[in-house]
């Protein structure tokens, strides 16, 4: 019998929709931009997306008894409304970069929901290794959509 006190794993599965769509929106953006060093930037962001969902999967599983493979609604609709823009502007690169930065938001977002809670400490180091990993992720995508709006 569990006791009372010993923390749940929470909101696992939620991070896991945010970086499985992030890593669906990655892959779209690679085919839609020209430059190579972007393309190389989206690979490295995708590597560091499936690392993370990889770590934090054990725990959706604690969490819901199963994987977690299914997208976020709210990356979703930014990917639609990208295509949108990217079809009705001639700066692609630009409309991808800014949104793939917001999705980075919602990423570090997600985790810090999930910091909050009380959890099992395997799965609070989890989430600071991952928190750190989308940081950098974050701060290299912030720097770029600045370089870009200059």
């Amino acid at each position: 019998m569990a006791q009372l006190n010993t923390p749940h794993v929470h909101h696992a599965a939620d991070i896991i929709q945010v970086l499985n769509s992030g890593i669906e929106f990655y892959s779209d953006a690679k085919q839609q931009v020209r430059d190579p060093q972007l393309v190389q930037l989206f690979d490295r962001m995708l590597t560091a997306r499936r690392m993370v969902k990889e770590r934090l999967q054990p725990f959706a599983v604690v969490e819901d008894g199963q994987r977690e493979e299914g997208p976020d609604f709210s990356v979703e609709i930014r990917k639609v409304y990208t295509k949108v823009i990217s079809a009705l502007s001639s700066d692609t690169q630009h409309a991808y970069i800014s949104q793939l930065e917001e999705v980075e938001d919602k990423t570090l977002e997600e985790l810090r929901i999930a910091l909050k809670d009380n959890q099992p400490p395997q799965y609070e180091a989890a989430l600071l290794q991952s928190m750190a990993t989308m940081q950098e992720c974050h701060d290299e995508m912030r720097a770029l959509k600045r370089t870009i709006s200059l």
